[in-house]
Formats: C-alpha cells, structure tokens, sequence
C-alpha cells in the first residue's frame, strides 16, 4: 500500500511512518517543518525516509504526492495553541484551511482512506492522579 503520511517528521507522524514502511508499505513523507515543533531542521529520525518538505496547504504539491497513493495518515498540525492567543490565525490555517484543502486534494486524486488524528489541543490533557500535584 502507498501512503501519504502529511506531519511526517513529528512525534507521532515519525512513528506511524516508522511502522508503516516496517511493515512494507510505501511512505510518501511530507511535513512543513514548522520551526515551533522542529527548531532549525529535519530530525535526525525522520531523514531515512527522504520527506518532501512542504506545505499541506500547497494544493498544487498535494496533487503531485497523491498521485498513486491508496491512503492518507493526516498527522500535521501546527502545535503549541494557549500559549499566544495572536497564534489563532495560523492555527486555524495550519490546521482546519490546511486540512480542508488536504480533503479536496484527496477528492481530485481519488484517494477514500483517511487515518486522521487529533491532538490534545483538542482532546484535552486528561485527568493525571498525582499526589503531589
């Protein structure tokens, strides 16, 4: 199976990456490498898998890397949100406009299969039991 996973060199987009091509599957990496999440370059980790750095707002690459593909594992966000309200912009961007132009990209290429995964920007940190805190 070819597979476009959108957030590649992040936490959780490196591991999914990691195991889908373990498992024998062809990985079209791609992920922006927002400067908050990843510093000044591509992680060591995710340089294996050669991503293609870039934009999943670029409707015009997103055609490109579609192309062949048979699912989408949509893991790029743009991370950090409550720590500048002025970021709300480009978080809106970065993560509903991008993934709205990832859908319609997928529309045009005929791809079906969607893993998406939120974060806890969304979800919330949970409840954590510690006596102490």
């Amino acid at each position: 199976m070819r597979v476009l996973v959108t957030g590649a060199a992040g936490f959780i987009g490196s591991q999914v990456v990691d195991l889908l091509t373990g498992a024998g599957h062809e990985v079209v990496a791609l992920d922006a490498l927002l400067p908050q999440a990843h510093g000044a370059g591509l992680p060591e980790w995710s340089r294996r898998h050669a991503p293609v750095v870039g934009d999943v707002r670029d409707p015009d690459l997103l055609d490109r890397l579609l192309s062949g593909v048979d699912a989408v594992c949509h893991q790029a966000a743009m991370v950090g949100h409550g720590l500048d309200p002025s970021d709300a912009p480009a978080y809106a961007s970065h993560n509903d406009y991008g993934t709205a132009v990832l859908l319609a990209a997928m529309h045009r290429a005929g791809v079906r299969r969607l893993v998406l995964a939120s974060s806890m920007v969304v979800y919330g940190e949970g409840r954590y039991e510690c006596s102490r805190h």
